[in-house]
């Protein structure tokens, strides 16, 4: 019987065995389900939190080298866009030296074009039409026409041919003023009588120093020239006027940049929800 006893309580050799077998717990008995479970949880955790570092670690090299192909990246377009203005900016100047005789009015042409450009972009943000910007440009070139032949007329060999005329330098002075200054009260009138006066006043000063300039004959490429000079300029002008002439349209701007049906739309959902949900507790 004391055999018996001491074999039944004596551990067997199999039982340690398996005890080693499926890890023993901290106090040396046999691990239990919860054990078990415990166990693999934290295993999975670890593995999770492995690869969550494994992603992290992978992730930063991936944005290491985003922001190096973005640096890279903008550098080569910094420098298309640069090899590009340059290549415009040159084809402009020779373009000029070959039409007008100099780079320098390539120089005067160029900026105004840029310049002129821009207005018009910024005044295509407003409200500017294909409309409007054909009638301006129409405007801007029948001006610039008319400078054209102010500056390219014979006014000398004109004075010289016709007997009693007075000095070509007076009978260009005359015609540019009142030529230019019909066009300025033409161009000013819409926007009332004193306009139209100080457009005429503006259009004869200037038709004055025009006539001054073309009665020494700088000749036609110079004339050409300036012409164009005239063109650029005044384009951007005559439509910054007529788009400011109509009025600025304040609603139909805000209803080009912002969502009023989103907003409205928003608003019912949040109507309906509203009267969906329970009401609360009565006092």
């Amino acid at each position: 019987m004391a055999d018996r006893s001491s074999s039944k309580d004596r551990p067997s050799s199999g039982g340690a065995s398996a005890g080693a077998s499926g890890g023993a717990a901290p106090d040396g008995r046999t691990p239990g389900l919860r054990d078990q479970f415990a166990r693999t949880r934290s295993a999975l955790f670890g593995l999770i939190a492995a690869h969550i570092k494994l992603a992290k670690a992978e992730f930063a090299e991936i944005i290491d080298e985003i922001k190096r192909a973005a640096i890279l990246g903008s550098i080569a377009l910094g420098l298309v866009i640069v090899s590009s203005s340059f290549l415009l900016f040159s084809l402009i100047l020779w373009l000029d030296d070959w039409a007008f005789g100099s780079i320098g009015w390539g120089a005067l042409h160029g900026t105004a074009l840029m310049v002129g450009v821009a207005v018009l972009l910024v005044l295509a943000i407003i409200d500017y039409g294909w409309r409007r910007a054909s009638a301006s440009f129409a405007i801007a070139l029948g001006v610039a026409l008319v400078v054209v032949g102010l500056l390219a007329a014979d006014w000398t060999g004109l004075s010289h041919r016709s007997a009693g005329l007075p000095p070509g330098w007076l009978i260009a002075m005359v015609a540019g003023a009142l030529v230019l200054g019909l066009l300025g009260a033409v161009l000013a009138s819409p926007f009332g009588r004193s306009l139209a006066l100080a457009g005429f006043l503006a259009g004869a000063v200037a038709g004055l120093l025009l006539g001054l300039l073309g009665s020494a004959g700088p000749g036609p490429r110079v004339a050409a020239a300036i012409g164009f000079a005239t063109l650029l300029l005044l384009w951007p002008i005559v439509s910054a006027v007529m788009v400011f002439r109509h009025g600025i349209d304040m609603a139909k701007l805000k209803d080009r940049f912002v969502p009023d049906q989103t907003i409205e739309t928003t608003k019912e959902t949040i109507e309906w929800v509203r009267e969906q949900m329970p009401h609360g507790p009565k006092s």
